[in-house]
C-alpha cells in the first residue's frame, strides 16, 4: 500500500510489517519509492527556508524508517510554530529538486504560472483529465537495505492451553442417561409419564367423587353438634356416621370454604348423598329452619325438659345445661337470690307450657322464652299474694309460740313459694287437692306443736335420686339435702317446674289442721289426717 506524504498519519513500516507473534517481516518498498541516487549538485549550496548551512551534511543512507520520518515531521511542526521572518523564494536559480525527506514530509510549494507543472495547460489549469498524482503500481522487487537491521525483540510464544470444561462428560452418540441407549431411556420416560398421569388422574377423580358424593347410597343419619365442638370433632362425627370417607380432605375443604361459626350447634338430620357443600349448608343457619311444637308438662324437672328439647332437635342437652349454668340471661326479678353455676339452678322457673321453637335454636333463645313466660304468669297480682301468704304464716308461727324475730327471719320470698309449689306439683293428683297439700306443708313447717319440721315427702327423694320412682327403705335414708326424711325445713331449691295451679295453691293454702296424708290408689286421691294414729289407720286402709 502507498504512503501519502500529505496525510497526518505517521508511517511506521516496522510496526506494519510485524507478525502478530512479534517476528519482523521483510519490508516491501512502496511503488513510488526510488533507489537513492547521487546528488547532481553536490557542491552547490541549497538556499531557502529548509537549508541549514551550519549543519554538517549527513550521508543519505537510503533507509527511511520511522525515526527519520518522525524527526522530519517534528521539525516541520516546530517551523510551523515559529515561521521565518521572510517567506521562501522560489526561482530559476533555486534547485527545484528538494531533499527527499522534505519532499515527502512537506506539501509542495505552488509553482509560478510561467512554468506550468502539467503539459497542455493554460493559465495553470489542465485541459485534459489527469491521472491521480499517486496511484498504486505493480509490486517491485523487495528492497534490501545496505546495512543490517537489528531484529526486533521477540516475545516468547506461549502455548495455547484449552480451558477444561466443567460438567458432565460428553456422552457418546446413541447413549442416554448413565450410558443407557436412548431408545430405552425414552421408553422409561414415557412409562414414568404415563404412571404419574394415571396416578394424578385417579387422585383427582377420588377427591372429586368424595367432595361431590358420587355413587353414595341414600341413607339419613342424625348427628349432634355441641357448642364446644371444634372442626376436628365435627369431622370425626361425620366420619363415624359415614357421611365422609376422607376426614383430612373435609378439613382441608372446611379451611378454605367454611367460615368461622357457619356450622351451628344442634341436632341435624343429614343424608349420605349430601356433598361437602350440602353438609355444611344443612348444619348452618342458612338452611331451612323448621319450627317444632314442644309441650312441656307441669312438674317436669330441668333434666326432663332438656332431654325433651334435644329429642325435638331444638338444642342439645350439653349446650343448654352449660348455658343455664353460666350463660348470660336477662335481669329477671324472680331470679334474685338464685346462685348460678349449677346446671339445674333455674329449676322451678322454666314455666311449663306449649312452645314453638326453631330446630337447632340457641340455648339462650330457648331459656329466654320460658323465663319470659314465667314472668308473664307470675304477674303483679300474684306478687301481691306473697304478702297475704306471709301474714298467714306469721299467724301460724305465733300460734306455735314463735317470737317476732323468728317470724321475720322465716317470711317467704318468691323462690320459697316456687319451692313449695314444686312439691305440691309432684304430690297432688288434682288441682283442687293442691290447696290442702299446701296447708299440710305449712302446718308442718311452722305449727306442728313443737315437733321437728320434717316434711317426709317422697318426691324430694325421687329428685335426689335423679328420677328414681321405685323407692326402698334404704333410699329414704339417702344422704342428700333434698332428703326431707333426714333434713328439716324446705329443700335447697325447687324439685320441679310447677304450673300455674300449683303456684296459686302455694300462695293461697287452705286453713286446716292436717299434718298427714296418704294416697289412695283406688281413687287416685289422698286421705288426710291430723294425728299419727289416724294416719296409720289410713295407711292400713289403703294398704300403704
Amino acid at each position: 500500500m502507498t504512503y501519502d506524504p500529505n496525510s497526518d498519519q505517521e508511517y511506521f513500516p516496522e510496526e506494519q510489517n510485524q507478525d502478530p507473534q512479534g517476528i519482523p517481516q521483510q519490508e516491501e518498498p512502496a511503488a513510488f519509492e526510488e533507489q537513492p541516487t547521487a546528488d547532481p549538485h553536490p557542491e552547490e549550496e541549497f538556499t531557502g527556508v529548509y537549508a541549514d548551512n551550519n549543519a554538517a551534511e549527513e550521508p543519505d543512507s537510503g533507509y527511511r524508517g520511522k525515526f527519520s520520518a518522525k524527526a522530519s515531521y517534528d521539525s516541520m511542526e516546530e517551523q510551523s510554530a515559529n515561521p521565518p521572518d521572510e517567506p521562501p523564494v522560489y526561482g530559476a536559480d533555486t534547485d527545484p529538486q528538494l531533499p527527499e525527506a522534505a519532499e515527502q514530509d512537506y506539501p509542495a510549494p505552488p509553482y509560478p504560472k510561467d512554468e506550468p507543472p502539467y503539459p497542455n495547460q493554460e493559465d495553470g489549469y489542465p485541459l485534459e483529465p489527469q491521472q491521480p498524482m499517486y496511484q498504486e503500481e505493480a509490486p517491485q522487487e523487495p528492497y534490501t537495505p545496505d546495512f543490517d537491521v537489528p531484529p526486533a525483540p521477540q516475545e516468547p510464544v506461549r502455548p495455547r492451553v484449552r480451558a477444561i470444561k466443567k460438567g458432565r462428560p460428553r456422552r457418546k452418540k446413541g447413549e442416554g442417561l448413565f450410558g443407557i441407549p436412548n431408545l430405552l431411556v425414552t421408553g422409561v420416560w414415557v412409562a414414568l409419564t404415563l404412571l404419574i398421569s394415571l396416578t394424578l388422574g385417579r387422585l383427582v377423580w377420588v377427591c372429586a367423587a368424595e367432595i361431590l358424593a358420587f355413587g353414595r347410597e341414600d341413607k339419613t343419619v342424625t348427628i349432634t353438634v355441641y357448642e364446644t365442638d371444634t372442626i376436628d370433632d365435627i369431622t370425626k362425627k361425620l366420619a363415624r356416621a359415614e357421611l365422609i370417607h376422607y376426614p383430612g380432605l373435609f378439613k382441608l375443604y372446611a379451611q378454605f370454604a367454611v367460615d368461622e361459626g357457619e356450622i351451628r350447634p344442634g341436632t341435624w338430620d343429614l343424608n349420605t348423598k349430601y356433598d361437602y357443600h350440602a353438609l355444611v349448608k344443612m348444619m348452618s343457619p342458612s338452611s331451612t329452619r323448621s319450627v317444632v311444637k314442644v309441650m312441656i308438662p307441669e312438674g317436669y324437672t330441668c333434666r326432663q325438659i332438656f332431654a325433651l328439647l334435644e329429642e325435638n332437635k331444638v338444642c342439645t342437652v350439653q349446650d343448654i345445661t352449660s348455658y343455664a349454668a353460666n350463660g348470660e340471661l336477662n335481669d329477671y326479678w324472680f331470679l334474685e337470690g338464685v346462685t348460678r353455676g349449677d346446671k339445674y339452678c333455674l329449676e322451678g322457673f322454666l314455666f311449663p307450657d306449649t312452645y314453638e321453637f326453631y330446630q337447632n335454636d340457641t340455648p339462650k333463645n330457648v331459656l329466654t322464652k320460658m323465663l319470659n313466660n314465667f314472668e308473664k304468669h307470675f304477674d303483679e297480682s300474684m306478687q301481691g299474694k306473697i304478702q297475704t301468704l306471709n301474714a298467714h304464716l306469721s299467724d301460724l308461727m305465733r300460734r306455735d309460740g314463735k317470737g317476732q324475730d323468728y317470724i321475720n327471719s322465716h317470711l317467704f320470698a318468691v323462690r320459697d313459694v316456687v319451692n313449695v309449689a314444686s312439691m305440691i306439683e309432684k304430690e297432688t293428683s288434682s288441682a283442687q287437692e293442691g290447696y290442702t297439700i299446701a296447708s299440710v306443708i305449712y302446718n308442718r313447717l311452722f305449727c306442728w306443736q313443737g315437733n321437728p319440721a320434717y316434711l317426709n315427702i317422697d318426691a324430694t327423694i325421687v329428685y335426689a335420686l335423679d328420677g328414681k320412682t321405685d323407692l326402698t327403705a334404704e333410699d329414704l335414708r339417702v344422704d342428700s339435702p333434698y332428703n326431707t326424711y333426714t333434713h328439716t325445713g324446705l329443700t335447697p331449691g325447687p324439685i320441679s317446674n310447677p304450673g300455674l295451679s300449683s303456684l296459686t295453691a302455694a300462695l293461697e293454702p287452705a286453713d286446716t289442721n292436717y299434718y298427714y296424708y296418704v294416697l289412695d290408689p283406688t281413687v287416685g286421691s289422698h286421705i288426710f289426717a291430723t294425728t299419727q294414729a289416724e294416719h296409720d289407720a289410713n295407711r292400713a286402709k289403703v294398704g300403704g
